[in-house]
């Protein structure tokens, strides 16, 4: 790879490091593409200077790399503020415009198509899992069906499991504004690192709304984490990424049912029996 990125980068090379599909030299990272990279909302938040990471284009001028049937893009990196409920609060972007594909129809396609792999594989850990949260996803789907067609869509993140992917640009796209401090809020949870305080302060200063708090259970409800591990491991990682998840089941479950009870106030939620009369 050091070749490569001298050849198309023209950059030297002293110390390369990969981790998570992607390399790692100095300031830059040489990241895998598993999406196409999201330029209309790239070249926004470049235009009002938002300090995201930079794409750098190859010798070619091209953005996108092909290396030994991969596709790659380059990102200089820097040091920036750590992610935070306060920074999510600041990045509020409304994009009402845009159509996306509804979340229901995604994690049906999704849990669709992990029910038939999971047939195909002998890692015990999976097949002894995937069924309690494909039931976490069937919830999720019940309670996204709730939700008004109109509700406006904001500039997120795909994921939040780290501060690289809050600043990298292939990270972003459109949805619906919960999506950020949902995803922010299930990692902080299994990193025994959340506070409900923190999370209520948040939904008051961003005046949070019914639907608001809706999205927000059914994104809580639907396992991320749980796929995420799944797609790792088919690619060759080590299935122990699951441990943190199958060791809180129970606590998540109570979790879930303390936010069932404190949402109350805010908007109506239909009982889901194995959480409520937890």
């Amino acid at each position: 790879m050091r070749n490569a990125i001298r050849y198309y980068y023209e950059l030297d090379v002293n110390h390369l490091e990969y981790k998570d599909f992607r390399y790692s030299f100095g300031e830059y990272t040489l990241l895998e593409l598993d999406r196409e990279i999201p330029i209309d909302i790239y070249q926004q938040l470049k235009s009002w200077h938002y300090p995201l990471y930079d794409i750098i284009p190859n010798k070619s001028q091209e953005l996108v790399t092909m290396i030994e049937d991969k596709q790659y893009v380059l990102l200089r990196t820097h040091e920036n503020y750590p992610v935070c409920l306060e920074l999510l609060e600041r990045f509020q972007i409304p994009m009402g415009k845009e159509e996306i594909l509804p979340w229901h129809e995604r994690w049906m396609n999704k849990v669709d198509y992990y029910e038939k792999y999971t047939e195909t594989i002998s890692n015990p850990k999976l097949i002894n899992s995937f069924f309690y949260y494909e039931g976490m996803t069937e919830n999720a789907i019940s309670f996204y069906r709730m939700i008004k067609k109109d509700t406006p869509l904001y500039i997120a993140h795909d994921r939040m499991n780290s501060n690289f992917d809050y600043w990298n640009p292939i990270n972003y796209l459109f949805d619906y504004r919960v999506r950020d401090v949902s995803e922010y809020v299930k990692v902080k949870f299994f990193e025994g690192n959340f506070s409900m305080n923190d999370l209520f302060l948040y939904f008051r200063r961003t005046n949070f709304q019914a639907q608001d708090y809706l999205l927000f259970y059914a994104r809580m409800l639907y396992p991320s984490y749980y796929f995420d591990c799944y797609d790792c491991i088919v690619k060759g990682g080590e299935d122990s990424c699951l441990d943190r998840y199958l060791e809180k089941i129970e606590e998540y479950e109570f979790f879930l049912r303390d936010l069932y009870f404190a949402f109350q106030p805010f908007v109506f939620l239909p009982k889901i029996d194995w959480i409520v009369d937890k």
